[in-house]
């Protein structure tokens, strides 16, 4: 009995001494723990950089004479325009006369193009379209991107000079403010615009694409990544993303080109 007695108090001191070693051990596994983490500095927030914009050069585009609007850039007719470059090597040019901003392209391919002039309104966009026909598109800006507002309504599809092909051209630049050349008239690869204008500066942007690629278009700036530049085979889309900010600027000069 006594035996029973002297190892039942050693097997109580064996298992005391246990639970302190396992305590302190726990103890210190919780303060290497803490003391690791606050050693180790937190990891990085993420953050939200915007990408920095590419601001555009503003294009100066003096006074001249004004050019006949029949889809071909005659001799001397765009001499002293301000002269823009597209991304694949194509021109456009730049004058105003007379309360008008004229532009007219010439790509850089021997085949017939279509045309796209986006003219930044504030919360209007205005899309001027010259192919076999002349038509305006309007997006409105909207919480989440530009929403179609106006569909286009394909008009001026005559090819010739006569004096109904005149009145539906002059009618089309009184109720639309812009008139062009279409695609079938003139020179296949070149497109000419007439656009009412009001105030001394404005954003635009302009593409052109070719009748056997449709779906590439050629922008100006040559840096434009935003909708206009997106393929939209049949009907215009409900919503685009544009970016007028990285539009070209036009600032009207009061030089007369030379």
């Amino acid at each position: 009995m006594r035996k029973f007695t002297v190892f039942s108090r050693k097997l109580s001191i064996v298992l005391a001494l246990l639970i302190l070693l396992l305590s302190s051990g726990c103890q210190m596994d919780n303060s290497a723990s803490t003391s690791m983490a606050s050693d180790t500095p937190p990891p990085p927030s993420p953050t939200n950089v915007a990408t920095p914009l590419i601001e555009q050069p503003a294009v100066s585009v003096p006074q001249g004479k004004s050019p006949a609007i029949d889809g071909r850039l005659s001799p001397g007719e765009w001499d002293g325009a301000a002269v823009e470059t597209f991304a694949n090597g194509g021109q456009l040019f730049l004058m105003q006369s007379e309360g008008y901003l004229y532009l007219a392209i010439r790509a850089d391919t021997p085949e017939m193009i279509a045309g796209n002039i986006f003219i930044d309104r504030g919360d209007e966009i205005a899309i001027l379209h010259a192919s076999a026909a002349l038509g305006t598109a309007l997006y409105q800006n909207g919480t989440d991107g530009w929403q179609l507002t106006q569909e286009f309504d394909w008009r001026c599809r005559r090819t010739d000079d006569g004096q109904a092909a005149q009145a539906e051209r002059q009618a089309f630049l009184k109720e639309e403010a812009w008139v062009a050349a279409n695609s079938r008239m003139g020179a296949p690869n070149e497109l000419e615009y007439q656009i009412e204008i009001a105030n001394e500066t404005l954003r635009l942007a302009a593409n052109y694409l070719s009748a056997s690629n449709p779906n590439v278009k050629i922008p100006w700036p040559d840096d434009l990544d935003d909708d206009c530049i997106k393929p939209t085979p049949g009907e215009m889309p409900a919503q685009l993303y544009f970016s007028p900010d990285r539009w070209g600027t036009i600032v009207l000069s009061s030089s007369q080109s030379k």
